[in-house]
């Protein structure tokens, strides 16, 4: 609520002090929001300092979504569903941080921050899987919730950390017969819910109303966002995210079946 509020306002000051727009569009500096800067400050001193607030905020952004993207990686990795997992799932004995899979994260976005030297569609166009990536994965999730919400396989626990809580199952899997796995059990729970769940149709409801939303922004971000429509302002996010689809499915059908079993616990 707090987010959704100050960045409204946030968003209307910006539109009070837009300008001419096809002048921020053209600007020389190459980025619109520096030149709406300067139309509200009227000063170079006062535009750059307020641009170096934004600079510094994504320099924060980078690092909380480099922590994110490796942590992510290293956990698929220890669940042996992606390639080499053996060694992207390994955490440093000394610094106790998966350093393996940060380097990965780390190497993977240079590398495709230089495409932007090339060619600036290529690069606008693979980053755009970002938005059918993002909100595909919160589909997927709220979509399997809805699911469970509606058979009743949920259920209610006082306290999930209690010994009666959950029924586990642990199946040994160190041995893994491909020689990617990296150690842990898997266990089967029984799903209960946590301390804060929005209970009952009106639980349906805000599932069901996310997932449409969901589908119409997944929608939208597949279109051109200009017309007449050309090569080089074409949006190749839905070849883009389709290319993901396929090699995810052959890979899985390929090796992923074989050595993925589910989310593993360290024991």
């Amino acid at each position: 609520m707090l987010n959704g509020t100050l960045g409204f306002a946030m968003l209307v000051a910006v539109l009070f002090c837009l300008g001419d727009i096809e002048q921020v569009i053209e600007t020389n500096t190459g980025y619109p929001f520096m030149e709406i800067f300067l139309n509200a400050t009227q000063s170079v001193g006062g535009a750059a300092a307020m641009a170096s607030l934004v600079a510094t905020l994504g320099i924060c952004a980078t690092i909380a979504l480099l922590a994110s993207s490796s942590r992510m990686t290293w956990s698929f990795a220890r669940d042996r569903g992606l390639p080499f997992s053996r060694y992207l799932g390994k955490v440093e004995p000394r610094s106790q941080i998966p350093l393996v899979a940060i380097l990965l994260t780390v190497i993977i976005s240079i590398l495709l921050s230089l495409i932007n030297i090339g060619s600036v569609t290529a690069f606008n166009q693979i980053i755009s899987l970002t938005i059918s990536g993002l909100y595909g994965s919160y589909l997927i999730a709220a979509a399997l919730l809805l699911v469970r919400r509606l058979d009743g396989s949920i259920s209610v626990a006082a306290s999930s950390y209690e010994p009666d809580a959950r029924k586990t199952k642990i199946i040994d899997q160190d041995n893994s017969s491909d020689g990617e796995g990296v150690g842990g059990s898997d266990i089967v729970v029984n799903l209960t819910w946590g301390p804060f769940r929005v209970p009952g149709a009106l639980g349906v409801a805000a599932n069901i109303a996310g997932m449409v939303y969901m589908v119409v922004i997944i929608f939208f971000s597949f279109w051109p966002p200009f017309r007449p429509v050309t090569p080089e302002n074409m949006n190749y996010s839905v070849l883009v995210t389709g290319f993901v689809i396929c090699f995810s499915i052959v890979y899985y059908l390929v090796h992923g079946k074989r050595a993925y079993k589910g989310p593993l616990v360290e024991v």
